[in-house]
């Protein structure tokens, strides 16, 4: 299939996601269907250790199957509890946006994972690391994979989820894209 087909969703989701790609000082959640219909937005609540979007465990067969599309402010990949919350919720695509890329996952042909396999080989990559954080100073020395991030740290904390993510989603038979915004200097719609 086509890496682009792939990656393509509906206009009105783009049109979300241009609004929501700048912020930093927010991370909201958008719900949709595949054919674009917004079926939630939600505003994440800064806990001081960053932001935490909390879904409630009713909504599960309203949005079985949806789109979720959020923002970090971060500028990184998926963190654990994205991923845990794709499969709880069955999702048919998680979506994130940075200032500088868009990340997408989506299940393999098995489906999801359980959210506690995702957790165990999520963690399994991220704590014993010395192959990743070898590929991540690698990939960091690069100017071109760290121009658009704020400092050095910040390019080898997104370049470091991206990895992450890529791999896990070869351990688990998942679909993940990443890809940088060419627009990613443009200023962001109104929300």
């Amino acid at each position: 299939m086509n890496r682009d087909t792939d990656f393509a969703v509906h206009p009105e989701i783009v049109r979300f996601e241009r609004k929501i790609r700048h912020l930093r000082d927010a991370e909201i959640t958008g719900i949709f269907s595949e054919e674009g219909d917004s079926i939630l937005t939600l505003h994440a609540v800064n806990t001081g250790s960053g932001f935490f979007t909390v879904i409630p465990e009713e909504l599960k067969q309203r949005i079985t199957d949806s789109i979720l599309t959020h923002n970090h402010p971060s500028d990184r990949s998926f963190t654990l509890r994205d991923l845990k919350e794709a499969s709880f919720f069955s999702l048919k695509e998680i979506r994130v946006v940075g200032r500088t890329s868009t990340y997408s996952m989506k299940p393999g042909a098995g489906g999801w994972p359980a959210p506690q396999v995702i957790a165990d080989c999520f963690n399994a990559i991220d704590v014993d690391p010395p192959d990743l954080q070898a590929e991540v100073d690698y990939l960091s020395s690069s100017l071109e994979q760290c121009t658009d991030a704020e400092d050095i740290q910040s390019g080898s904390a997104r370049i470091r989820s991206d990895l992450l993510c890529k791999w896990l989603a070869e351990a688990l038979n998942l679909i993940y894209r990443s890809a940088a915004d060419r627009r990613s200097s443009q200023s962001p719609l109104p929300i």
